[in-house]
């Protein structure tokens, strides 16, 4: 096997240098540091964290009991009801029987989160050039390589 590049002419050679070439190009980009220095210096405020304020609710379960007292005297059955108790009073024979309930309360909280500093970009011409020559890069090696392989 001949390991001279460019002393052998063939294409097979020429081939794989232009594949070593393109493949170094490729992988000694910048580093991805490198970028968000440049943009940390471009807009500094994209180090502050972000406040997002969430709002919940709590509902407590509601609650219920009864109780039962003796009474020695005939008497009709009464609702008191509110906004967070209701309370059933009803006469059965010689006893007073008093159901309550409490009822669910709705109590808003809100919570501060931080999140983390959220960089948003539009997508420039220069990027879409830059994808679109990967792109072409990527095909035509390997339409390259399918040719290479069918000679």
């Amino acid at each position: 096997m001949n390991t001279k590049l460019f002393m052998d002419s063939s294409n097979n050679q020429w081939h794989k240098f232009i594949s070593i070439l393109l493949l170094t190009g490729l992988f000694t980009g910048c580093s991805a540091s490198w970028h968000l220095n440049r943009a940390i210096k471009k807009d500094p405020s994209i180090l502050k964290p972000t406040v997002v304020t969430i709002w919940d609710t709590i509902v407590t379960p509601p609650i219920y009991l009864a109780d039962t007292v003796a009474v020695p005297t005939d008497a009709d059955s009464s609702v008191i009801d509110n906004d967070t108790v209701r309370i059933v009073i009803t006469k059965y024979q010689d006893k007073l029987i008093v159901k309550t309930q409490v009822k669910e309360v709705a109590v808003p909280v809100s919570v501060q989160a931080e999140c983390p500093p959220q960089i948003v970009q539009p997508e420039t011409l220069r990027s879409k050039v830059k994808d679109y020559l990967l792109l072409f890069l990527a095909v035509s090696l390997t339409v390259m390589m399918f040719l290479y392989r069918f000679k």
